[in-house]
Order: structure tokens, then C-alpha cells, then sequence
């Protein structure tokens, strides 16, 4: 695995293999994130009037406009005048 922690074991890692890697981690999390996300809907449709989920929503649609952005699409952070 490709991982900054330190191992006895010395294996050759090549960037392709550690890319590989860490693109099937990344497609995990959104995958686990779209999960969450669903069961945050819901919560919030249980007490639609609690302004505390929409602020949850703020925060994690700015992080996300970070996540794109280091992707290299500026868009999201652009529209919502993010320092970047």
C-alpha cells in the first residue's frame, strides 16, 4: 500500500501503483460521502425548520469547491468568492 507510515517490509512502489491506489480510495469516499449525504437529507427533513443543517451544507460545499478546485476546476470557489 502506498502510505507515508513506515514498514519493515521494503517493496518497490511505482507513482502508477500509488495513483491507482489512492484514485479507488478517493471513488470510496464519495461514494461513502453521497451515503452520508442522503442520510443527512433526511435528517433534515425530519425538522425542516432547524437552520443547523443548512449550515452543515455551508461548510461542506465550500470544502468540496476546494476539492474540485485542487482538481483544476476553480468554478465552485470562483462563484462563491473563495480565497483560493
Amino acid at each position: 500500500m502506498c502510505s507515508m507510515q513506515r514498514t519493515t517490509k521494503t517493496t518497490k512502489q511505482t507513482a502508477a501503483g500509488c495513483y491507482a491506489e489512492r484514485h479507488a480510495e478517493a471513488q470510496d469516499l464519495l461514494k461513502r460521502i453521497a451515503s452520508r449525504l442522503a442520510d443527512h437529507q433526511k435528517r433534515q427533513a425530519a425538522v425542516p425548520a432547524d437552520w443547523g443543517y443548512t449550515g452543515d451544507l455551508g461548510r461542506i460545499t465550500e470544502q468540496l469547491a476546494y476539492v474540485l478546485a485542487d482538481l483544476g476546476d476553480r468554478s465552485a470557489v470562483d462563484a462563491k468568492g473563495l480565497e483560493y
